[in-house]
């Protein structure tokens, strides 16, 4: 199905400029919030994107944005608290409540590799919280995707620790375990680790 109108919630970010950018690269008219509109200044020039000042955890706000959208995606996330619950449950659920409030079925969502209700860190936890309240949806056509670490060359991680390998050429890493490739859920189903493409719909 070929979608004409989406709205990206987080599209301001480092994923969300590469989505928006390439969504209207195929002539999809995207609808980006956003606090602040001049923080999202790069993508105000994209021919088909409209940035809105507006703030998405208000649940009237997101109705307003969501009306006339043939799907919404979700990228919000932050990896410091002490806001893991309003932004990766309260959000992801709101979002929920305004798909079904204006009759959009289509929803895709990015979670985070490991989110888990059980989870040892409040981030995942709270990942895996969110994770479920949307794919409870059933009503929805939901599609989770769990990547990992997600890196280019605008991010806030990677980029980080190559600044300060500019001042301590040798550094620890604070890692256990092995690596992991990221994969993705539809409704209740769990798609294959590593794979980038997931069936939607049920």
């Amino acid at each position: 199905m070929k979608f004409d109108d989406v709205l990206v919630v987080g599209g301001s970010g480092f994923i969300g400029r590469h989505l928006v950018a390439a969504l209207a690269a195929r002539g999809i008219r995207v609808t980006v919030p956003s606090r602040r509109r001049e923080s999202a200044k790069h993508l105000i020039l994209l021919p088909t994107v409209d940035v809105i000042e507006a703030d998405v955890m208000a649940a009237s706000a997101l109705e307003r944005l969501a009306a006339g959208q043939q799907a919404v995606i979700n990228l919000v996330g932050t990896l410091h608290g002490p806001n893991f619950s309003r932004v990766h449950v309260e959000l992801p659920q709101a979002i929920v409540n305004a798909c079904r409030a204006v009759g959009v079925k289509r929803l895709l969502h990015v979670s985070a590799l490991g989110a888990s209700p059980s989870a040892p860190s409040e981030y995942l936890r709270s990942k895996g919280v969110g994770e479920n309240a949307v794919l409870a949806a059933e009503d929805l056509e939901v599609t989770v995707f769990r990547p990992s670490v997600v890196f280019g060359p605008e991010d806030r991680f990677l980029n980080q620790f190559a600044a300060f390998l500019k001042f301590f050429p040798v550094m620890g890493v604070p890692w256990a375990g092995t690596a992991s490739s990221s994969g993705c859920r539809t409704g209740s189903r769990t798609c294959r680790r590593g794979s980038s493409n997931g069936r939607r719909g049920r």
